[in-house]
């Protein structure tokens, strides 16, 4: 009989900095994450862009997600659609439009895995 190993799920909440790169989550050591919910909300009474990106330690380089997205106001952007995986160290950034006021929820399940080191 085999026995499943259950994800840790957590949801990270955070109120962003305007202007600059906010760490949304960053994968522990020894884990493999499965992001599956990204939220992030424009509060301000005009419309913002934010960038997204997503930190590849592997490849030691970052990816765009969204690249100066237009988050109209009192408005939200969210991925619930697909997933994408991150390792040991990879990590997703925000960085919200100076002057903005925004907000972030990210969702992740968590599997211990010591073997994957990429």
């Amino acid at each position: 009989m085999t026995t499943a190993i259950l994800p840790k799920l957590r949801s990270i909440g955070a109120n962003l900095t305007a202007g600059t790169s906010n760490v949304l989550y960053t994968c522990p050591n020894n884990y493999t994450a499965k992001a599956v919910l990204l939220l992030v909300s424009n509060g301000t009474g005009g419309n913002k862009t934010v960038t997204i990106q997503w930190y590849d330690s592997s490849a030691g380089a970052s990816y765009s997600i969204t690249n100066g997205y237009i988050l109209s106001a009192y408005n939200f952007l969210i991925f619930d659609q697909s997933y994408l995986v991150l390792n040991s160290g990879d990590y997703i950034s925000a960085t919200p439009e100076a002057g903005s006021t925004m907000s972030s929820i990210f969702t992740v399940e968590e599997y211990f895995d010591p073997a994957n080191k990429e």
